[in-house]
């Protein structure tokens, strides 16, 4: 395992996961970046199913570390992994060995998990998708820029860092990029709480280094945490996502 690229996986609260779906289409996503064994792992939450599911059926899968507000000044940096994907339906092998990094370093697991009488109010929490790191290879050192590209090359995804021209559905692209299908995810955090994410996601394609996005999607920053009422509304939503995909197993 590459040192530079485990310490900086370790150190940081966030990093990206991407990944060509069934029909060679560029995926990335966020995620809390733990490690067993010296070996980068994710532990999802049952929301996230879906993309737990598409990750089990790459060929390869991407994993880095860009965002320059999140790497803790390390150089960013990205390798191509195999993945395996294990169930974990009671959560007694994340709590077991993984739960005490995750509230170590991800403050907003603290208020489901972080006592045991939490722990059993927030029994959906627990449950999670283990997915890990293997044959890692490929390992490279990027610019430091606003934004992670995952770009599809001969059916193979392929990571950059681009800078953009504008938060808007159609930014422009001011850093090159190869023609065809890409991703491109910029994401950021309130530090040290992380009670405050965001993200900008755009999918489209680039031909002769512009940008044509056909889809675009964000959470986007906030100044301010949310009130009661949107705090008790996000909570409800993100357990009936968890037990929808428990059940749906």
């Amino acid at each position: 395992m590459d040192e530079e690229l485990l310490a900086g996986w370790r150190a940081a609260p966030f990093a990206e996961l991407g990944w060509a779906d069934r029909d060679g289409r560029p995926q990335a996503v966020t995620v809390v970046p733990l490690v067993a064994d010296g070996q980068p792992l994710m532990a999802l939450t049952y929301d996230r199913l879906e993309v737990a599911r598409g990750l089990a059926d790459a060929a390869e899968v991407s994993l880095s570390v860009t965002s320059p507000m999140l790497n803790g000044g390390r150089t960013p940096t990205s390798a191509t992994v195999q993945v395996e994907v294990r169930e974990d339906p009671d959560g007694e092998e994340f709590v077991a060995a993984y739960l005490p990094q995750e509230l170590a370093k991800h403050p907003p697991s603290r208020r489901y998990a972080d006592s045991p009488l939490l722990c059993s109010e927030h029994r959906w929490y627990l449950p999670r998708l283990l997915v890990r790191a293997t044959q890692v290879r490929g390992v490279r050192e990027h610019a430091f820029r606003d934004a992670l590209a995952l770009s599809v090359v001969d059916g193979r995804a392929q990571v950059d860092t681009v800078d953009l021209d504008g938060h808007t559905s159609t930014p422009v692209l001011t850093s090159p990029l190869p023609d065809g299908p890409v991703a491109i995810l910029q994401h950021g955090a309130d530090l040290p709480d992380l009670e405050l994410p965001w993200w900008r996601r755009w999918r489209g394609t680039v031909r002769a280094g512009h940008l044509e996005a056909f889809t675009f999607d964000q959470r986007p920053p906030r100044v301010v945490p949310p009130g009661v009422w949107r705090r008790w509304r996000d909570e409800v939503a993100f357990e009936k996502a968890c037990r929808a995909g428990l059940a749906s197993r």
